[in-house]
């Protein structure tokens, strides 16, 4: 071999080996964690990846999800063309043709669906990556239609509908400050390994970590102070409790309760009935780890708690549960103050960055007026007050019903049906449709279920504006051209404008003139993003300054703090203003179904269903597996590897079995996403939270069989 094939061999890049190193980052995880990535390309190919030093995310480290972006980019099943069905939904009968007729026929087909029903029978539906959401949204708005939806109406979004009825802005925490942290159902090495230098370094300084979390994971083996490893969905029975010991005891930051809390009196006749006996009950907690916990927070502080897009929410009470978690940081004084929890707002793209854009206005500017209600808006009339989408959740029962109106066709991009409950039901849905389209990247099973499918690209093969926290911002440069016919998301959505003659000329004009239009009240100018490779620091940039948010006035109907909702008052009148406590369970008779699954844990190597067909990744856990109580196992004669049925109320699926101490006794849980075993499939579409309208993920009564018996 010569010198010259070793250093190709190794990977070396130089001007000899033809090998190039360019920047880019990783779409695979949700936004906040899109890493730099050094791109290693040769001859228009990538042949490497590596973590990019001193990006201000991941300052050079990757997942196992980033390591595995050239298999994910180079999968078999990319789609390479537009298609157009030609045999029944679902079969996978496509033929191949040109973007020219994709675009005219959608447009014709869309234009005449609207003139028949109104626009408002058109759903326009984006799933992941989020990047280009703002012009999805804008997209549906100058078609006329009010119907813009998400996978945030399952992830995330719920949070932010919490904190914007307690405190009118979503809100986030100061950990680097902290000297004590509640770290609700974290576990950053599973799903935020970026978050892990953080908390190393704040616990060489001293910070209390007190994890809550029903499982034994590497956070509470290698991290917790405290662990309070709680049963199921009763996280709000705890955070009660808590409250009833900080005003027990004396802790409540009375100045701050007495001018910037409404409803502190209600809260503190509710919380009597949550003395220590009943919390441990329900909870399944030791009494001096509980009563540990709350002195640590309530004194020890600046104190902060996370506020995990999906896990607490992820419950039939989990609005109210939240809640009742954060309204400890209102009764003891922790609220927007440094190294507690903080008002934030966004800046661009589910993303804050500490400094302010005009994409808000650029979503919403061409919003049709006396619009029909959003999919949604009437059963869920909270979220749709304080959420600018419709709750998708709602969407099987209005294709089944045609209630408010007929839902007629759907302009999907990234739409998984699998992030849904009893996903098999939306599959039925989009059957009765007059017209489906999924722009994708690979060939799923609703792009099976669609008329027209359009080819999309990666983040590799596209240019992107994106923020991060601290201040930086920078717009990303293909790295490797759009492979075979693909193109990236925001190009399929000008030429779709184009092709239905949209009267928006600014969407029409293009991505980057967009953006440009988003940044012209900024100090900062596209073209310094441009310029550059990595992200810069953006001069408007302003960091946190506490108290000032509150000394204003927080955006709520009181002015306040509200840990009695004066906005489910007025929306949800039969519903609780306090945030009550209610179990968890669904309606399954707990004899015929004895464990308690959650089908929302993550694995460090997979997001959603995004990875299974991924090589590297899959060979990591190549079956679908529930991981088990190792005595629950024993005591039904499983064994690791078995096959298994796992059963509830609604379905089954067969799973290998990995029985594990690292599980509560009488508990499971099955990560979701496997083709050959749905995890979703097991939860009810009924098994939904009132207040926001997020599946019960996290909590549904089940049972496990070996394969070979019968009942």
């Amino acid at each position: 071999m010569t010198e010259l094939e070793r250093l190709q061999a190794a990977k070396i890049p130089g001007p000899d080996t033809g090998i190039e190193v360019k920047h880019t980052f990783c779409s695979i995880c949700e936004p906040l964690f899109h890493c730099g990535v050094d791109a290693y390309v040769k001859d228009g190919t990538l042949i490497k990846v590596e973590g990019t030093p001193g990006h201000p995310m991941n300052r050079g480290s990757l997942c196992p999800k980033g390591h595995a972006n050239r298999q994910y980019i180079y999968r078999a099943d990319r789609i390479q063309t537009p298609l157009r069905r030609t045999g029944p939904r679902g079969s996978g009968e496509f033929e191949e043709i040109s973007w020219e007729e994709a675009y005219r026929e959608i447009a014709q087909r869309l234009n005449e669906i609207k003139a028949s029903y109104g626009p408002e029978s058109v759903l326009f539906y984006s799933g992941y990556a989020k990047w280009y959401r703002s012009f999805l949204q804008r997209l549906a708005h100058s078609f006329g239609s009010p119907n813009f939806g998400s996978e945030s109406s399952t992830c995330h979004m719920a949070t932010v509908e919490a904190w914007r009825d307690m405190v009118g802005t979503f809100s986030a925490y100061d950990v680097s400050n902290a000297a004590t942290y509640l770290a609700w159902a974290v576990n950053p090495y599973h799903s935020k390994a970026t978050q892990l230098t953080q908390l190393y370094e704040a616990k060489e300084r001293g910070l209390k970590i007190v994890v809550i979390d029903p499982r034994i994971t590497p956070t509470t083996a290698k991290l917790a102070d405290l662990h309070l490893r709680i049963r199921p969905g009763t996280d709000g029975a705890l955070a009660l409790g808590m409250g009833k010991l900080i005003i027990d005891n004396g802790w409540v930051d009375q100045e701050y309760v007495e001018k910037h809390v409404y409803g502190f009196e209600q809260y503190a006749e509710y919380v009597k009935q949550f003395d220590l006996k009943r919390v441990c009950d329900i909870t399944g907690l030791e009494a001096r780890d509980i009563e540990q916990a709350t002195e640590w927070y309530a004194t020890n502080k600046p104190s902060c708690i996370s506020q995990s897009g999906a896990p607490i929410v992820h419950h039939r009470n989990g609005y109210q549960n939240f809640r009742a978690i954060m309204s400890l940081s209102a009764i003891t004084g922790n609220y927007d103050v440094r190294g507690g929890n903080f008002p934030i707002g966004e800046t661009y793209s589910h993303q804050w960055a500490n400094f302010n854009t005009k994409e808000h206005e650029f979503t919403h500017c061409t919003k049709p007026k006396n619009a029909p209600p959003r999919v949604g808006d009437v059963r869920y009339p909270l979220w749709g007050a304080l959420i600018d989408e419709g709750q998708m959740i709602d969407l099987t029962r209005q294709l089944r019903e045609e209630t408010p109106y007929p839902m007629k066709a759907i302009m999907a991009f990234g739409l998984n049906h699998r992030m849904f409950p009893e996903p098999h039901k939306i599959l039925e849905g989009v059957d009765q449709l007059e017209l489906v389209v999924s722009t994708e990247l690979f060939m799923t099973e609703m792009c099976r279920h669609s008329d027209f499918v359009l080819p999309a690209c990666t983040s590799f093969e596209r240019e992107e504006f994106k923020v991060y926290p601290g201040g930086f911002a920078t717009y990303i440069k293909p790295v490797i051209a759009p492979l075979y016919s693909s193109k990236p998301d925001s190009t399929i959505i000008k030429e779709l404008a184009d092709a239905l003659e949209l009267d928006d000329p600014l969407l029409r004009s293009g991505y980057e003139n967009c953006v440009r239009w988003m940044l012209s009240d900024c100090v900062l100018e596209l073209d310094d993003c441009i310029r550059e490779d990595m992200p810069v620091k953006v001069p408007d940039a302003k960091p946190f300054e506490p108290g000032v948010y509150t000394a204003a006035g927080y955006n709520t109907p009181t002015g306040k703090f509200e840990i009695w909702s004066t906005r489910i008052e007025k929306y949800l009148p039969k519903l609780d203003p306090l945030p009550t406590y209610t179990p968890p369970w669904d309606d399954a008779d707990p004899e015929q179904f004895p464990l308690v699954l959650s089908v929302g844990a993550r694995l460090p190597f997979a997001l959603h269903s995004r990875m299974h067909d991924v090589p590297w990744t899959r060979s990591l856990r190549p079956d679908p597996m529930v991981d088990m109580n190792d005595g629950d196992a024993e005591e039904l004669g499983i064994r690791e590897g078995d096959w298994v049925i796992l059963e509830s109320a609604v379905g089954q699926v067969r799973v290998r079995a990995n029985p594990t101490g690292r599980i509560m006794p009488r508990c499971a849980q099955l990560y979701h996403g496997y083709k050959e075993a749905d995890a979703n499939e097991l939860v009810s579409s009924l098994h939904v939270d009132p207040y926001s309208g997020y599946p019960g993920y996290n909590c549904i009564r089940c049972r496990i069989r070996k394969e070979a018996e019968t009942l």
